[in-house]
């Protein structure tokens, strides 16, 4: 596998870490967006994780930025910021992960990125302020392409 085949577009979903068990699986919920990448051979990365998109409106998403590797697996890091002028625009994370392993008798496995993610810098603000340090593990499964 190469770098390249990163481009697409996933479905994100990041989870707390906590250790003991859950009775509502809601409860590691960290968020559930819509990654989308672009890698070229050189390794770069680019893209955006979209929060929301409204027909016609605005787009509130952060900027993805980052490097992946020509190893097997191939690992990666991104640096998702919020878009100037948006609801999120003091949004900073990082993100560390690899390409999970394809197994060549697997039934209906899709291409899945994991790792985890960091919140670099505070957001919000008083009874909303998101400090940062907050960590969460994240998959990302890879859909069809349109």
């Amino acid at each position: 596998m190469n770098a390249v085949e990163l481009t697409g577009t996933y479905t994100y979903r990041s989870f707390l870490n906590r250790p003991e068990p859950v009775d509502d699986f809601n409860k590691l919920r960290f968020a559930q967006l819509e990654l989308r990448l672009q890698a070229g051979r050189d390794g770069a990365v680019s893209g955006a994780l979209v929060f929301s998109e409204e027909p016609g409106g605005e787009t509130i998403a952060m900027d993805m930025t980052g490097q992946a590797s020509g190893t097997s697996p191939v690992a990666f890091t991104l640096t998702g910021r919020g878009r100037p002028n948006s609801p999120i625009a003091d949004f900073h994370y990082e993100y560390d992960g690899i390409v999970l392993r394809h197994w060549e008798a697997g039934i209906g496995q899709r291409m899945t990125l994991a790792g985890t993610v960091l919140r670099a810098e505070d957001h919000g603000s008083g009874s909303s302020l998101a400090r940062a340090g907050q960590t969460a593990s994240f998959l990302a499964v890879k859909r069809d392409a349109d």
